[in-house]
């Protein structure tokens, strides 16, 4: 007798066809309902009309350095490596904390909570500018800087690690931010922070990431990155100008990015330089003039020098660099005494003409030049007519001799 085959048991072969559609019914609305209630957690981007944005009283910017320093919003200090960015940061921090200008543009109307972060300047360094600028200042000032200025002073190994790339450092980011809540986030330096290498999508990721970070506690935070520029004469002329947009290292969606931009540049080639400061880029208020800044050597603050021609400043770099250039070119040309090697070969072939190897030969020999040098004095007394080349039956090879009467 043969084995009964087994079925599987189906419950919807058996269900009533009224019940399955039910039954359908129910799962699409959930459905329906969740997607629903997945719509309206996401937030639309904000729009407005022509007429409602026209009639809108809006509060005015908060601004912290003249018109175009302001919260909500990212801006850029460039400057080359060594020359006081950091310094300079800090000297505007205190300055606006305290209520006063710095080099002649006001800070704002009250005193923000600023967060200097950054990878390079050590606790000693950091305790000697303090230290410096506190010169002068009441308690009552000193206590008010306690509370608004926050500076990273390197004092733990993993410190100097700030790449916003690492999980771990933007946990430690988010920290430090959740505990100070400034108003003015400071980082120093861009290099430091950027993801990858510095392609224009790793330029957006990092500012997306620094700016969620800055606004976790704070939706009005301000950015302010300090960033490295390109060094030598012929990029430093570069911070005026057309050419603004080059000045910084790598830069281009940085600068494209910021709704401010400052280039700072040493304005001579003195070991402690006067700093010139121009302003590169503005989106929301007129650019402040160019001007030039020098640091108090006993409270270690910043105040300006003057205005200054930024044309005429950026012509007297490219002709300093041209004159350099042209006095590396005269350098390297070969230093030879032309009427001692004039003299020379005329008396060697005087008497008998002789060979281009017989006089190359002698004259390196001889008079100690080199290869190079020895072929060009050679020229030399060929283009001045006092020798000349000739080939006739008794000499088949080209020889050389004095010409009768040639000067030497």
């Amino acid at each position: 007798m043969g084995e009964a085959a087994t079925t599987a048991f189906d419950p919807a072969a058996v269900m009533p066809t009224a019940l399955t559609a039910a039954l359908e019914r129910d799962a699409g609305a959930a459905r329906a309902e969740a997607a629903e209630a997945a719509a309206a957690k996401v937030v639309p981007y904000s729009t407005r009309g022509w007429g409602e944005l026209h009639g809108l009283e809006l509060p005015p910017r908060t601004t912290f350095w003249g018109e175009i320093f302001a919260l909500c919003q990212v801006q850029v200090i460039f400057g080359q490596g060594g020359l006081g960015k950091s310094r300079i940061a800090l000297n505007l921090a205190r300055n606006q904390v305290l209520g006063m200008p710095f080099c002649g543009l006001q800070t704002g109307a009250g005193p923000l909570r600023h967060l200097l972060m950054g990878s390079e300047n050590s606790i000693h360094r950091l305790q000697g500018d303090v230290r410096a600028m506190s010169n002068g200042l009441e308690p009552e000032q000193i206590a008010l800087l306690e509370e608004h200025v926050h500076l990273a002073t390197l004092e733990n190994p993993g410190d100097a690690f700030i790449n916003v790339g690492d999980e771990d450092n933007v946990a430690r980011w988010e920290r430090t931010v959740k505990a100070v809540r400034p108003d003015v986030l400071w980082v120093d330096p861009w290099g430091d922070v950027l993801i990858g290498d510095g392609f224009d999508r790793d330029v957006r990721e990092t500012l997306t990431i620094l700016i969620r970070i800055a606004r976790l506690v704070n939706p009005d935070c301000a950015i302010v990155i300090l960033a490295h520029s390109r060094t030598g004469a012929q990029n430093v002329a570069l911070a005026v100008g057309f050419g603004a947009a080059d000045f910084g290292k790598g830069s281009k969606a940085l600068y494209s990015a910021a709704r401010a931009v400052v280039n700072i540049a040493p304005y001579d080639e003195s070991d402690q330089p006067p700093i010139l400061c121009v302003c590169a880029k503005s989106n929301d208020a007129p650019r402040f003039p160019a001007f030039v800044m020098g640091m108090h050597p006993v409270d270690r603050t910043y105040d300006t020098l003057g205005p200054v021609d930024v044309e005429a400043w950026r012509e007297d770099v490219t002709a300093k660099l041209a004159a350099k250039r042209s006095a590396t070119r005269e350098a390297r040309k070969p230093k030879i005494d032309f009427d001692a090697t004039r003299k020379f070969i005329v008396a060697m072939v005087t008497e008998k003409p002789a060979n281009t190897k017989d006089i190359l030969f002698r004259l390196s020999k001889e008079l100690g030049l080199t290869d190079l040098n020895a072929r060009t004095a050679l020229h030399d007394a060929l283009v001045a007519g006092v020798i000349c080349k000739t080939r006739t039956k008794a000499w088949p090879t080209e020889m050389l001799h004095h010409l009768p009467g040639g000067a030497v």
